[in-house]
């Protein structure tokens, strides 16, 4: 038991004594005049929760138990932000509204595949995104499924997660489908990448309450989910900087920063053939239309 919790303890026990005291004495020496329902708030702190954040996902502390839906709400950097249309990297935070199974969105940022304009960085103001059960993150770029039976348009994402947007920690992706020089549109084929599925959730239409016990279920939302658990220590040609067992376990417990880049820009390589990701022949860059975190803490 936690000091505070011993205080508060005792000043209940406190007050109880106090309370039947008074209580007995009113009984002896007088008609009774004190509703008794007074009584159940103080019978009740014995079983109130310990004050120390742990329910709060506002205050530092342990995890939530309550998780919430948190939209990465800031811009931290966006090198192809033009200020208009897709160009327009407020697009990213301003809320994700999908256009369904087979459709793409158009409330997004669109990234390229030169180092000028390949990556948007964003973050949750004033906050971190910590490890909770099961996924603690989506990804919703504007991907569409095209035909059955596992068809989709996709433009590729790297994540990573940084504390200071100097050294990153990825998920160690892996393009699967072989040969891997040929393109695949199946999604399966592209693991612990974004921008592989579809974006089912919309703020305004299909938001499901903002539940996170619905949000967070992908089957619902679409998107690409991530677990903390599952974030690699590995630095290579398909994500990290600076990264290694200390910061990969550091940036489990919590990271303040998320960069989105295109597989498929000359910043990356594919470490299995030394060359490029390959990518939709029509593609010209993923869309970001925005993440949803599940678990937060004030920084």
């Amino acid at each position: 038991m936690t000091t505070k919790e011993t205080k508060l303890k005792i000043q209940t026990n406190l007050l109880l004594v106090s309370t039947s005291f008074l209580l007995v004495w009113n009984c002896e020496t007088k008609p009774s005049n004190v509703d008794s329902t007074l009584l159940l708030p103080l019978l009740q702190m014995e079983n109130t929760n310990p004050i120390d954040g742990s329910d709060n996902p506002d205050i530092p502390g342990p995890v939530s138990s309550h998780p919430g839906v948190w939209l990465a709400d800031t811009v931290k950097s966006a090198p192809g932000h033009t200020g208009s249309g897709i160009g327009n990297s407020n697009n990213a935070v301003n809320g994700v509204r999908g256009a369904g199974l087979t459709g793409g969105g158009t409330d997004v940022f669109s990234l390229y595949y030169t180092l000028a304009n390949d990556h948007i960085i964003l973050e949750w103001s004033g906050h971190k995104i910590t490890n909770g059960p099961g996924i603690d993150f989506i990804v919703f770029e504007n991907a569409f499924k095209v035909s059955n039976p596992s068809t989709y348009f996709m433009d590729i994402i790297i994540v990573e997660v940084s504390n200071d947007t100097t050294n990153w920690c990825g998920f160690n992706p892996n393009y699967s489908f072989a040969p891997e020089t040929t393109y695949s549109k199946n999604p399966a084929d592209w693991p612990r990448f974004a921008g592989r599925n579809s974006v089912l959730f919309h703020e305004t239409t299909k938001n499901f309450g903002h539940d996170p016990s619905l949000v967070f279920e992908l089957a619902n939302s679409g998107g690409d989910g991530f677990d903390l658990d599952e974030l690699s220590d590995v630095s290579n040609s398909a994500g990290g900087s600076g990264c290694n067992s200390s910061l990969r376990d550091e940036l489990k417990t919590g990271f303040t920063y998320i960069r989105l880049s295109s597989a498929s820009s000359v910043r990356w390589k594919n470490p299995d053939t030394n060359l490029a990701f390959v990518k939709e022949a029509i593609s010209n860059g993923p869309d970001i239309d925005g993440v949803y975190a599940r678990y937060r803490t004030t920084r």
